[in-house]
């Protein structure tokens, strides 16, 4: 047979192989026909699906193929638009934490989230106001809660009850809004603005200060070493409540390294040195500073270390390390050192 021939006689076997796969479609509707193309991809390939599309244009006169557009029309908004953002591996548009009422649904088109973003936040302490611009990734996020009735006193009271679960701090509420902030290790901040509308509508603004790397890294080798060499270490994964020496959960994985060095080194004595940033009075600040270095010396006691080898100081703001203007220089200066005395 000629070359020609058995390349023209191949093509043939192919199409005819091609119209029994499909054929069996004769026998439903339509509709089911067209459900079968909406199917995920496998197990059918996309020319399995390219020959059933050909071969439904061939079966259906043009009145049958409207009907079937119109069933696809209706079935695609089945795939939302949150599972096609995860199934892309984008981040949720949701806050991870900071969580919405129940009853409430996320207004897609009006919410979004920044990598990067900006907050003034405004708030008074010890009789005077703090004004703080927070950055970091930023959520605008509004909610439309099923019973409109719900009233605003109700959302703020919500919110509030959930930063006090979550040991955080309402720092303004009046009005219509809600001001808070939660505590991050670190040392850095979450702040949230909460604003009520009618109608069970709400609100809120959220920035996660990008943070500084600050906890303590090392293990108790590296933090000896760091003593050794340089004499003082500052430690940043000593967490307290605001305004308060009162240790905060989350601290625990440092004093366990440092009384580790502590037990492990006999002759080693320690001065322990509070430090905080300038926001409120110098005297206020060297007060709390000296009675934080206080409650980090009663921690290591009880892991078995004497008084007799720590010395608690407290300096206020009077030793800062940054500066005190940006938000990111309170971190650093919010810190609680470590300085060897032998």
């Amino acid at each position: 047979m000629p070359a020609a021939n058995i390349v023209r006689s191949r093509i043939t076997h192919r199409k005819t192989a091609h119209l029994q796969r499909v054929r069996p479609l004769y026998k439903y509707s339509p509709e089911v026909c067209c459900f079968f193309l909406l199917l995920p991809p496998a197990p059918f390939s996309d020319l399995t699906r390219l020959r059933v599309s050909v071969t439904l244009g061939a079966m259906f006169p043009m009145f049958v193929r409207r009907r079937c557009l119109a069933l696809m029309i209706s079935v695609a908004p089945l795939a939302s638009p949150s599972a096609a953002a995860q199934d892309a591996g984008e981040l949720p548009l949701e806050h991870p934490v900071i969580k919405p009422m129940e009853g409430a649904t996320l207004n897609d088109d009006t919410s979004r989230m920044d990598d990067f973003g900006q907050m003034a936040v405004r708030y008074r302490q010890d009789g005077r106001s703090v004004n703080v611009t927070a950055e970091g990734r930023f959520w605008h996020l509004e909610y439309q809660l099923l019973d409109t009735a719900t009233s605003g006193d109700e959302i703020m009271a919500n919110y509030a009850s959930e930063v006090s679960r979550l040991d955080g701090e309402v720092i303004e509420q009046g009005g219509t809004r809600l001001r808070f902030r939660l505590f991050r290790p670190g040392g850095s901040m979450t702040w949230g603005i909460l604003d009520v509308r009618r109608g069970g509508r709400y609100e809120i603004e959220i920035i996660d200060e990008t943070g500084l790397d600050l906890s303590l890294e090392f293990d108790a080798d590296a933090l000896l070493g760091a003593l050794t060499r340089t004499g003082r270490v500052a430690l940043y994964g000593i967490l307290f409540d605001v305004d308060s020496a009162a240790l905060r959960p989350g601290s625990g994985e440092v004093l366990d390294t440092v009384a580790t060095v502590l037990k492990g080194n006999l002759g080693l004595r320690l001065e322990v040195q509070g430090h905080t940033d300038s926001t409120g009075t110098a005297d206020r600040n060297r007060d709390l500073s000296l009675a934080r270095a206080r409650a980090v010396v009663a921690a290591l006691q009880l892991y078995g270390v004497g008084d007799d080898r720590l010395v608690p100081r407290g300096f206020g703001p009077d030793v800062p390390v940054a500066d005190n203007a940006t938000e990111e220089g309170r971190q650093q200066n919010r810190r609680v050192e470590l300085v060897r005395l032998d």
